[in-house]
């Protein structure tokens, strides 16, 4: 049945059995809190209409509709029976208050009667098809409007590729009696990621003709050029986070030659201080986290503030920057014959050996005298302060990334966001995995940094890094996807 929407107007209809997620996937979607999300049945009682998306002169439409009632098998019943199944339903009046269910059902096959150009059906993914005897009935009532229908699948828990096309193949084998049904894909309320989204557009198009089929394929490019656009933004969030934890340093503090020998002798001293350091630095980098994490939370369209905390890690995250100072190369070079004289004299000439190194450090190196013997980084910068080592800057950016892909695969239906527990591990075997590939590239990074790095240098090269380190990650986890970092 033809739609009477004007050829520059998708309209996108959303179906489903009662309490599967239509409403939280709509708001989802639409990245903002539309409706009433509960755990209960039939909380949206009348269609609703929302914009989905408005590009030059073109719109797409999502009608978020009341769920089928627990009753269908009656109704299909009398639909059966009768001549007309369409033209009686609609003219039936079932009482609201009496009996709700059969009044959604209603509700729910006007408004895709009279207004939707596809059917966007949604079910429990968490359930075999086989055991869910509503579905094929409410199937058999859809196939009689005769709109075509794109089934999704909801309620799919934790992001799973492979689960994931298994269970489409399922659901697909259970349909494939129902011509009407022309795709099955997952597109979970809770766990989508951005970077699929425009699907819903692209498989819309597949199955409308003529003016509104160039409309649809004109909406899925502007959908994906908008999240592009996102895309970028948080990347240019995520960088500025990387350059800080590249580039943050901590002054460590001027001392005599006297006062060296006795940091020395009072270690607990030394190693307060370092602590004190070391402290004043995570506490500077937990709160560029969290600024961050929030950004990206309002960039993606979703609610919630970050509670970002990292544990404190062992102090070999720390490297020492510090010279030679004079005055002791001086002393300690006045020493004529003995071990100690050649110690110095390696110091000197740049040669560092781990047994020499560690004793000279814990001569001159005053509150990084447990650095160095716990095997802290000395380079010979002339400057005299820490900033985090490379395996920490590495670390950092893995983090972020983490939290980044988190971010963007939160639904807004879900509620506030916060920082989640376990993220699925696949994200992280993938992340390293392209991470290891360009291992020589972050290490040149992490080189360039400290506290004369060239900020406008490093930025462009930190956003083109990060940029395609986004692209291998999010091609590997949905192949499908790749090609939209191609459009650009």
């Amino acid at each position: 049945m033809p739609s009477t929407t004007s050829d520059r107007e998708v309209v996108l209809s959303l179906i489903s059995h009662t309490n599967v997620g239509k409403t939280a996937l709509a708001r989802t979607l639409l990245r903002k809190d539309v409706g009433e999300v509960a755990d209960s049945a039939h909380v949206t009682v009348i269609p609703e209409s929302y914009t989905l998306l408005e590009d030059g002169g073109v719109i797409a439409k999502l009608w978020d509709t009341p769920g089928f009632g627990s009753n269908l098998a009656k109704l299909a019943k009398r639909l059966r029976s009768s001549g007309n199944p369409v033209g009686w339903i609609l003219h039936q009046f079932w009482d609201r208050t009496r009996d709700k269910s059969l009044w959604c059902s209603q509700e729910a096959i006007r408004n895709v009667q009279s207004d939707a150009d596809v059917v966007l059906y949604l079910v429990d993914a968490s359930q075999s098809p086989a055991t869910i005897g509503y579905v094929d009935l409410e199937i058999e009532i859809i196939e009689w409007i005769g709109k075509p229908v794109l089934v999704f699948l909801n309620q799919t828990g934790a992001p799973d590729g492979e689960r994931d096309r298994q269970n489409e193949q399922e659901w697909r084998d259970h349909l494939a009696r129902h011509a009407i049904v022309k795709k099955v894909s997952t597109l979970d309320a809770f766990t989508r990621c951005w970077t699929v989204e425009h699907q819903i557009l692209a498989h819309a198009a597949e199955v409308m003709e003529g003016g509104k089929q160039r409309t649809a394929r004109l909406l899925t490019d502007a959908w994906i050029a908008r999240n592009l656009s996102i895309f970028d933004e948080s990347i240019r969030s995520i960088s500025g986070l990387v350059y800080f934890a590249m580039t943050d340093t901590e002054q460590l503090p001027q001392r005599s030659l006297f006062e060296k020998f006795v940091s020395i002798l009072k270690k607990s001293e030394g190693n307060r201080e370092f602590e004190k350091i070391q402290a004043a630095m995570y506490k500077r980098l937990a709160e560029k986290t969290k600024e961050t994490v929030n950004q990206l939370i309002l960039l993606n369209g979703i609610s919630g503030e970050s509670a970002a905390s990292l544990a404190k890690t062992s102090r070999e995250t720390l490297a020492v920057k510090r010279g030679v100072e004079e005055p002791v190369a001086a002393v300690l070079g006045g020493v004529s014959s003995g071990l100690l004289g050649g110690i110095c004299a390696d110091l000197i000439s740049g040669g560092m050996t781990l047994g020499g190194g560690a004793i000279v450090g814990m001569l001159v190196g005053g509150a990084t005298t447990y650095a160095l013997v716990r095997g802290y980084n000395l380079t010979q910068s002339g400057q005299n302060m820490v900033r985090w080592s490379e395996a920490h800057f590495i670390d950092q950016v893995k983090s972020i990334v983490m939290l980044y892909l988190a971010v963007s695969h939160f639904g807004r239906g879900r509620g506030a966001w916060q920082d989640p527990i376990n993220n699925p591990a696949r994200w992280q075997k993938v992340v390293e995995s392209a991470m290891k590939v360009d291992e020589a590239g972050w290490r040149s990074l992490w080189k360039k940094g400290g506290f004369s790095a060239d900020h406008e240098r490093i930025s462009g090269s930190l956003v083109k890094q990060l940029r395609r380190l986004l692209e291998t990650v999010f091609s590997e986890l949905y192949p499908e996807s790749g090609p939209i970092f191609r459009k650009r």
